[in-house]
Order: C-alpha cells, then sequence, then structure tokens
C-alpha cells in the first residue's frame, strides 16, 4: 500500500498505536507507522474473523512481533519508499519490499555478505542486469532472515538463497538449519519484493 492510504488506515490503530503515530515527528515515518500497522490489523482480521480492535500484538525482545490471540498464523512488515509491504500464512513468514535504487560499492557488499553462491551468479551476469539481481537476491534473503525471526546482523553470516531465484520466480533459501520457500511478489514499478514461508 501506498503512503497516501495512511489516514484510512489510522482508523483501525488501537488507542495506544494512535498515541504512538501522533509522537512521530517526521511524516513519512508517520506515515509508515499508520499504513504497516494498521495493514496488518486489517488483513489478519479478514484472514481470522477477530474484528481488528480485538487484535493484540506482542513486539517481543527477539524484534519479530507476533499476535499473541491468533494461532497457527504469522505475519510480517517491510517498507521502502513510498510504499509498505504487509505478508500474512500459516506457519513462520517473512517478506521483503526494496526499492531499486543505486547502491554505492553494490559489488563490494556482495563479495562480503552475499552467499558465495550469490556472489558467482550475481557476477556472471551482464552488467546491465547487476543491479536488480542485487535487490532480488537481497530481497530473498532478507525474507528468509524475516521468516526465522533473525535481523541482518545474526543472519546474514547463515543465509544462502538458490541463486536461480535471478531467473526464476520461486525458489528456496536455507537459514542455519531452516528451510525456506522464496517467493518473488509482484510490486510497484521502481520496487522488488519477495515472500519467504517455512517449509511445510
Amino acid at each position: 500500500m501506498h503512503l497516501s492510504e495512511a489516514e484510512e488506515f489510522r482508523a483501525l490503530l488501537s488507542e495506544e498505536e494512535k498515541i504512538r503515530a501522533d509522537g512521530i515527528s517526521n511524516p513519512a515515518l508517520r506515515k509508515r507507522f499508520m499504513v504497516g500497522r494498521g495493514m496488518r490489523r486489517k488483513m489478519l482480521s479478514e484472514v481470522t474473523g477477530l474484528p481488528a480492535d480485538q487484535l493484540v500484538f506482542d513486539e517481543s525482545a527477539d524484534g519479530k512481533p507476533r499476535c499473541t490471540n491468533v494461532s497457527g498464523g504469522d505475519f510480517n512488515v517491510s517498507h521502502s519508499g513510498d510504499y509498505v509491504a504487509v505478508a500474512v500464512g500459516r506457519g513462520q513468514i517473512g517478506v521483503d519490499l526494496e526499492q531499486v535504487r543505486p547502491v554505492r560499492e553494490m559489488e563490494s557488499i556482495v563479495e562480503r555478505y552475499f552467499h558465495r553462491d550469490e556472489a558467482v551468479v550475481w557476477r556472471s551476469l551482464d552488467a546491465s542486469l547487476r543491479e536488480e539481481a542485487f535487490f532480488v537476491l537481497w530481497s530473498a534473503r532478507e525474507a528468509s532472515m524475516k521468516c526465522v525471526g533473525l535481523g541482518l546482523a545474526r543472519g546474514l553470516s547463515l543465509t544462502r538463497v538458490d541463486p536461480a531465484i535471478v531467473a526464476e520466480d520461486t525458489t528456496s533459501a536455507r537459514v542455519g538449519g531452516m528451510v525456506v520457500e522464496v517467493r518473488r511478489l509482484s510490486a510497484p514499478r521502481g520496487y522488488l519484493a519477495a515472500v519467504a514461508q517455512a517449509a511445510a
């Protein structure tokens, strides 16, 4: 959803969330907060049948929020540029949205943080394709790490995405000892997105 929808989603927020939103002085960050929180309430309400205002969230210490009164389901939120993405599903799920943009020292980032197999495939591409492929791989990696509850700091060195994701819509990733399915999602022009879900 575009940040211009922020006021529509504000109506779905709890009173505590509205107070938090009102306390965010940066307009873009305030809109991201309202859209992300409102979207997750709306989507979980539609999936579970529970009223949006009855959903209870635990912003746990591990960094991955949970809905404490929904059993067997999960959600994840990502934002980039002027958009917010929310994924809801059964079992663990992670989503990442990236605005395609120039990145300084892209090759150095690939060499340093991507898995060796991903870096080999990325280097084999024509230079004109590398920027988009960078964000395809990055979004797949981040969605996978978020799926298993790891952030960038802990998850980068533990993650290997099947580099076929550069050319295919669905593949797999391994994060530590856990295998997840990764899918590319349709996204607004100039953006790339991926969702990861724990393999059954």
